[in-house]
């Protein structure tokens, strides 16, 4: 395969990609109004929800990988000013992790 032909597959391979890798838009970047992540993750916790991994997307969600409380395995954007559910990208019924 040619040097141009390589380069050109690369870059549709890239360009194809792109959507998949962009985050969703919850809040604006002014975090005065947003929920604390403390008071957050306590009212996950109230619900049974037991969080894995927590990050604040670029797109200024709250994004939260771990387990609802029938053990069912999450991966949900959260609006940070008001902790309503934004997008669910991923969820399957599987047994909560144990803990030692």
């Amino acid at each position: 395969m040619s040097h141009l032909a390589r380069t050109a597959l690369g870059g549709l391979l890239l360009f194809s990609a792109t959507p998949l890798m962009a985050d969703i838009d919850c809040a604006r970047p002014d975090r005065s109004a947003w929920m604390p992540e403390s008071q957050f993750r306590e009212q996950m916790k109230r619900q049974g929800v037991q969080i894995t991994k927590f990050r604040i997307t670029p797109g200024h969600c709250y994004e939260i990988y771990g387990f609802d409380a029938t053990g069912r395995k999450l991966e949900i954007y959260y609006d940070p000013v008001d902790a309503r559910p934004v997008e669910e990208v991923a969820s399957s019924h599987l047994a909560s992790p144990r803990h030692p």
